[in-house]
């Protein structure tokens, strides 16, 4: 075995439609993460030859994994060159790792869609997916944030004295986002008023479920203010993972390294 491969055994890759999530595990010992923008990642690190595709690991600073599995918005571009995965099934085994829980409900919000998993004994018992409506994703808070001209940084803090927001529709809310200004309420009320409005809609989707520890992971979950008003609701045992965006390729990874394990001696 050469030495590049000691350095990096196993890697899993989650394709989301805004970034490219990195998780990877040497064999020495150690976990690692990396992500990019995808646009970036399809441009600058995929190479094409003769109808194949390739990850440059080198301009990525990294060495070749002995295995690797793909996740996500983008797998289907890839599926025909690397081993994939599901997205239920790779938010499952990241989540379930990176929580050490048995019994809860996965809540994971991504840039393009919303995902429920409702995880007992250890395995997925049920799962629901949003992916017709853009309301409650990033991509629809980083449009408010754009509308209203605000750092995303500054929005995501915003949960304090919200407005009330009656369309979560990411096309009609624009509208009455302008109405508010109008009335002279403040951008960042305005902001906590959208960060309630996905809240209440996350929370929509996750009450089907007989269980009362609710993971929250996906990009959204880096956005403190829904994180916040999420807490404010007393109704679950609300549990952020360290690195929430990174549960999907955690899952890739370690589906990786138990297919590497299973080739070893």
């Amino acid at each position: 075995m050469s030495s590049g491969h000691k350095e990096l055994a196993a890697l899993g890759l989650d394709f989301g439609s805004r970034y490219v999530k990195l998780v990877y595990w040497r064999e020495k010992g150690g976990w690692g993460r990396k992500k990019l923008d995808t646009l970036d990642f399809f441009r600058d690190y995929l190479q094409r030859h003769a109808g194949q595709l390739a990850v440059e690991w080198p301009r990525l600073g990294l060495a070749a994994p002995q295995a690797l599995v793909v996740t996500g918005y983008g797998k289907n571009l890839l599926k025909e060159h690397f081993p994939t995965i599901t997205e239920i099934r790779a938010h499952f085994l990241g989540a379930s790792q990176a929580t050490g829980l048995q019994h809860f409900i996965l809540l994971e919000a991504g840039g393009q869609d919303t995902k429920v998993l409702y995880i007992k004994d250890g395995r997925v018992f049920d799962f629901l997916t949003n992916d017709r409506c853009a309301a409650g994703t990033g991509r629809y808070l980083e449009n408010m944030a754009r509308f209203l001209k605000m750092p995303l940084t500054e929005f995501a803090r915003a949960w304090q004295e919200p407005v009330e927001i009656s369309h979560t529709c990411a096309i009609f809310g624009e509208s009455e986002l302008v109405g508010h200004l109008l009335e002279g309420v403040s951008p960042e009320r305005i902001a906590a008023g959208v960060n309630a409005s996905v809240a209440r809609r996350v929370l929509l989707m996750v009450r089907r479920y007989p269980c009362r520890t609710l993971v929250f992971a996906g990009g959204v979950a880096k956005n403190g203010g829904v994180v916040q008003l999420l807490r404010q609701q007393q109704d679950y045992r609300l549990v952020v993972p360290a690195h929430p965006q990174f549960t999907g390729a955690l899952g890739c990874c370690l589906e990786a390294r138990r297919s590497l394990l299973k080739e070893g001696p």
